[in-house]
C-alpha cells in the first residue's frame, strides 16, 4: 500500500493512529520522526512549504514509492477524524506519539505557543486574541512555572502578533528540530496556545492543554478538530462567547471570551491534579 500523506505537522500527528493499520505500507510525509517505531517506508514527497521543506533537507532514510493500491489522505471540510476515517478506510488505532527522547529543557515548564501568521498559509482568522495567550503565560509564570514559548518566525515569512508571551526561554528562530520540539510538549506539564499542531500532540501526550479558540469555527470549533473515540481528559478549550463559524481566512471574528483571566486561573488551579 503507497499512502499519499498530509504535509503539515498536526495532519500527520492526527494521522499517525490511523497508519498503525496498515502495517509494511508506504508512506508520503514530511515528517518521518513520527513514525520511527512504526513498520512503515516513509517517502520524500515534493512541498513549497517552509518548515516542511526543512525537516525534508536533514538526513532521512528515504525509500521509493511502490506501484499497487493507493490511498490519497485529505479530509476537506469533515470534522477532521472522521475525514480520515473515510481516507484511510478504517477506525484509528491508539492516539500517541514515538519515545523521542529528553526535554531540551529541564525542570518544570509550561510550553507556549504564540500566535503568528505565515504567508504562505495565513491563519489570522483562526488564531486568538494573542493577549489571552501572554495573560496566560504571566499567569503560570507568577505561580512558579518556567514559561518556555516556541516558533519559527523568518522575517517577511512568519511573525508573531503582539503582545508577544511573557517566558524564560524562547525557541523563536526553529532552533527546535521536530524530535526535540516534540520531547518539549511530552515532557511539559502544560500546552498553552491557540488551534494548530499542539491540540493533536498534546492530546497524543497526554499533556494538560489550555486551548484558546480565535475564529473560522467552521474549521477550527473543537468538536471539529478532535473526536469522542479521542482521550479528551486532559484538553481544555477556551472558547469566545460569540463564537463565528465562518470558514474564511480573512473575517472580523468576535474573538472576545468573558471572565477570560478567572476561568484560565481555574484551570490553573487543577492543573496539579492533571499532571
Amino acid at each position: 500500500m503507497f499512502i499519499k500523506g498530509m504535509m503539515g505537522l498536526g495532519d500527520n500527528i492526527y494521522a499517525r493512529a490511523f497508519v498503525k493499520r496498515y502495517p509494511g505500507a508506504y508512506l508520503e510525509t514530511c515528517w518521518p520522526q513520527l513514525y520511527r517505531d512504526l513498520d512503515v517506508k516513509c517517502v520524500r514527497p515534493e512541498t513549497q512549504l517552509r518548515t516542511q521543506g526543512k525537516n525534508l533537507q536533514r538526513e532521512h532514510a528515504w525509500h521509493a514509492p511502490v506501484g499497487g493500491p493507493q490511498l490519497r489522505i485529505a479530509y476537506g471540510r469533515d470534522p477532521i477524524i472522521q475525514g480520515l476515517r473515510k481516507a484511510f478506510r478504517s477506525a484509528p488505532g491508539t492516539f500517541d506519539l514515538p519515545d523521542l527522547g529528553p526535554s531540551p529543557v529541564e525542570g518544570r515548564y509550561a510550553l507556549v505557543r504564540p500566535a503568528t501568521v505565515r504567508t504562505e498559509w495565513r491563519a489570522d482568522t483562526r488564531n486568538p486574541d494573542p493577549q489571552y495567550i501572554a495573560s496566560a503565560a504571566a499567569e503560570m509564570r507568577r505561580r512558579g512555572w518556567k514559561v518556555v514559548s516556541v516558533a519559527d518566525l523568518e522575517a517577511g515569512k512568519e511573525w508573531a502578533l503582539d503582545p508577544l508571551p511573557p517566558s524564560d526561554i524562547r525557541f523563536h528562530q526553529g532552533e527546535l528540530p521536530v524530535e526535540q520540539l516534540l520531547a518539549l510538549l511530552q515532557n511539559a506539564d502544560a500546552v498553552i496556545g491557540g488551534i494548530g499542531w499542539i491540540v493533536p500532540a498534546a492530546i497524543a501526550a497526554k499533556v494538560p492543554a489550555w486551548i484558546i479558540c480565535g475564529g473560522q469555527g467552521g474549521f477550527n470549533s473543537p468538536e471539529h478538530i478532535t473526536d469522542p473515540c479521542m482521550d479528551l481528559s486532559r484538553l481544555t478549550f477556551a472558547v469566545p462567547d460569540n463564537f463565528c463559524r465562518c470558514t474564511q481566512k480573512q473575517h472580523t471574528c468576535d474573538k472576545r471570551i468573558a471572565d477570560y483571566d478567572a476561568r484560565f486561573a481555574a484551570w490553573a488551579d487543577r492543573l496539579p491534579a492533571l499532571v
